[in-house]
């Protein structure tokens, strides 16, 4: 029942996605025949040139991909993937009908690249996808191991970006499509880590055990102590170090600096956690 439930929540949450997805396409990038990379912009190429609708191609051209691409996934991914695929051609022709706006193209590319990175987030934090791109890439990353995924999937936005320019004969579709590309991958990865972010702490103090003994009763966290050793001075010491969520630092930072004025302390940002007390 509790496995149910939690599909049922994924499946409510890729739905949510893949209509904002659609409404950023439809609404926003497509009329001014702006894409953000991908199958939106083969879609909108055949929209325009053949009289294709966006829905129609989308499932199609993912539908192909995702049978060439869908020994890569796990038996949950797929499952999910073909929802996101299904529902994103479905929100695609419903949103079709809503009202466009054209008026400013540096609005339609900043809000249209937007809620494009918010869908695409908000699916992917399911571990689905709505295809596109990124099944491509994994197919051709099998021949070409040794270049990124990420890489593989940017080069191929960019050109179809670049094609969908020379087909329109206009470089200002390709620049704004370029810019609502790169809004879309900076909104998509905020969503993915939105609440998994943290701060990691590299802690040189004389007083490692009171400070180690408060991590693990106060905040209950993991901490670790690291063997190092200055090079200015030859000393031999012990550095503590910890993960916490952004709202227990200044409590911990003053903390320390009660048990220790001098303690030295390394504070940087980490993106993502996966374990205890944190992202499982």
């Amino acid at each position: 029942m509790k496995k149910l439930k939690l599909l049922l929540k994924s499946i409510s949450i890729i739905a949510l996605g893949s209509f904002i997805l659609a409404l950023g396409i439809n609404i926003f990038l497509n009329p001014s025949k702006i894409s953000s990379g991908g199958i939106s912009s083969i879609a909108t190429i055949l929209l325009y040139t053949l009289g294709i609708r966006l829905s129609v191609t989308s499932l199609l051209i993912n539908v192909i991909l995702f049978l060439l691409g869908f020994k890569y996934l796990g038996r949950e991914a797929i499952i999910k993937t073909i929802i996101g695929i299904v529902l994103l051609s479905l929100f695609l022709e419903l949103t079709s009908y809503f009202p466009i706006y054209n008026e400013e193209i540096i609005l339609s590319t900043i809000v249209g690249g937007a809620l494009v990175g918010i869908g695409v987030g908000l699916v992917v934090r399911q571990s689905a996808s709505t295809g596109g791109s990124d099944f491509l890439a994994m197919i051709i990353h099998r021949f070409l191991p040794h270049i990124p995924l990420a890489r593989i999937i940017l080069v191929i936005d960019l050109v179809v970006i670049i094609a969908s320019g020379i087909v329109f004969k206009s470089i200002t579709i390709t620049i704004y499509s370029i810019i609502a590309m790169y809004i879309s991958s900076l909104v998509t990865d905020s969503v993915i880590t939105f609440g998994n972010k943290a701060k990691a702490l590299q802690i040189f103090s004389n007083k490692n055990e009171e400070i180690a003994k408060y991590v693990v009763s106060e905040f209950k966290r993991g901490i670790t102590g690291v063997y190092s050793r200055g090079m200015y001075s030859g000393d031999e010491k012990l550095m503590l170090l910890c993960v916490v969520s952004p709202k227990e630092l200044p409590k911990l930072v003053s903390k320390i600096k009660n048990y220790d004025p001098h303690a030295f302390i390394i504070i940087s940002d980490v993106k993502e956690v996966l374990g205890e007390g944190f992202k499982k």
